[in-house]
C-alpha cells in the first residue's frame, strides 16, 4: 500500500502566473490531418508489403499513429467544447505502479 503525502502550504509560483490564452484549434487540426494522411499511406504500404521485418515495423508505426490520432482528436474535441485540460496531479496517478 502506498502512503500519500499531502503538502499544505503556499501555492506554487506557477499558480500565481497569469493564465495564458487558450490554444488555437488550427494547429491541432493540422496535426490531425497530417496523422490521418500518414496513417493512410502506411495502411497502403502494409497492404503491399510481404510478411517480414519491414511489415512488422510498419504495423508498429501504424499502431503508434492510431494512438496519436486518437489523442489529437480528443484534444480537438476538448478545445472545441471548452473543457479544461487535466491537471498534472491527475497524470501522476497513472504513473504510479
Amino acid at each position: 500500500m502506498q502512503k500519500v503525502v499531502e503538502f499544505r502550504g503556499p501555492k506554487s509560483e506557477a499558480a500565481s502566473e497569469p493564465l495564458a490564452a487558450p490554444p488555437s484549434m488550427e494547429p491541432i487540426l493540422a496535426v490531425v490531418d497530417s496523422l490521418a494522411r500518414t496513417l493512410d499511406c502506411i495502411k497502403s504500404m502494409c497492404a503491399t508489403e510481404p510478411i517480414g521485418p519491414v511489415r512488422d515495423k510498419l504495423e508498429t508505426e501504424r499502431a503508434n499513429l492510431v494512438i496519436g490520432l486518437f489523442v489529437a482528436r480528443v484534444a480537438a474535441m476538448r478545445l472545441s467544447s471548452g473543457e479544461p485540460a487535466p491537471e498534472e496531479s491527475n497524470l501522476s496517478i497513472a504513473s504510479r505502479g
